[in-house]
């Protein structure tokens, strides 16, 4: 059976994040059909396209949020280090008065964390980028001449737009990100995008040779500009070449029908044209003349070798 329940933007953030894993509630007639095995799936109040699912694994009945507070760990319940000296059943009044808690008496329940609604990372991923690689002004933050950001101040200007934004959802949104476009320097106290950016950063790229071939996705209304003009950086400092055909693929479609360029990535580097391989495998150039490109047509990529 699946349940919703609705929470502020504080408690709904470290149920996400894993952080809170016991819901502390009234034991009322909504309270008392839930089963352990049962689904929740929470809503943030503040953000209602926020939401996370978990699944009931143990429920813990009390006859008041007194005798609850001094048998559950109280840091699974919502309470950090910061406030679980000042801890008190009484924090409970503000939702709950004292006669209804005496009338239906309260439950802890436990939970895990099944999954994070993935438009919810997908949005604050690409919100992240924006910060990035482009407006770090939009948090109030500042990049430094190797676009790394203070994660204390990323995440504090993070939780102006969004309170429910913790450190553990933005390790997560690095760890997930099928393209890899985030590093964290060693200690985890730094973070920067590794590559995509338009504001003027020097992200340390090694330059090397490039493959014979490297391949560009796009779609079919910027080909006449491609032919004519070549493959150019526009708002980014570079252009960006995929190592596969079926990259390439990929990239084009996130704007339409993708149309595949192949890039004679050997004739340019005899040329003495300079490339750069990022951390996460995207290959960077500033320019590539149309004299280089090739459109391969549709439904016949190149053979392979």
């Amino acid at each position: 059976m699946k349940h919703d329940m609705h929470l502020a933007p504080q408690p709904f953030g470290m149920i996400r994040s894993g952080r809170k894993t016991i819901e502390l509630r009234l034991l009322d007639e909504k309270r008392k059909i839930i089963q352990v095995g049962d689904e929740i799936e929470f809503t943030n109040l503040k953000d209602r396209r926020q939401r996370c699912t978990v699944e009931v694994v143990a429920l813990h009945p009390f006859a008041s949020f007194q005798e609850l507070y001094q048998h559950l760990p109280l840091l699974k319940c919502g309470y950090t280090e910061e406030d679980i000296g000042t801890a008190s059943p009484s924090d409970m009044d503000q939702y709950y008065s004292p006669e209804a808690q005496a009338r239906y008496g309260v439950v802890g329940i436990e939970v895990k964390l099944l999954q994070r609604n993935v438009g919810d990372l997908t949005a604050s991923g690409k919100f992240l980028a924006l910060v990035l690689r482009h407006q770090p002004q939009k948090i109030g933050i500042t990049l430094d001449e190797h676009g790394w950001a203070n994660v204390d101040l990323l995440l504090a200007g993070m939780r102006r737009r969004d309170p429910a934004f913790t450190r553990d959802l933005l390790e997560e949104i690095v760890r997930t990100d099928n393209k890899q476009r985030y590093s964290f320097n060693e200690d985890h106290t730094m973070i920067r995008a590794n590559q995509g950016h338009s504001v003027q950063v020097d992200v340390e790229l090694e330059e090397c040779a490039p493959p014979k071939v490297l391949y560009h996705g796009t779609v079919e209304k910027f080909v006449p500009s491609i032919l004519a003009n070549g493959l150019i950086p526009k708002t980014r400092l570079y252009v960006h070449l995929s190592a596969d055909y079926e990259t390439a693929v990929s990239v084009g479609s996130r704007r339409g029908k993708p149309v595949v360029f192949r890039v004679d990535t050997e004739a340019m580097a005899q040329a003495g044209i300079p490339f750069w391989l990022s951390s996460n495998g995207v290959w960077l150039t500033k320019y590539v003349s149309p004299a280089y490109l090739t459109r391969l047509e549709e439904g016949h990529p190149p053979t392979r070798g």
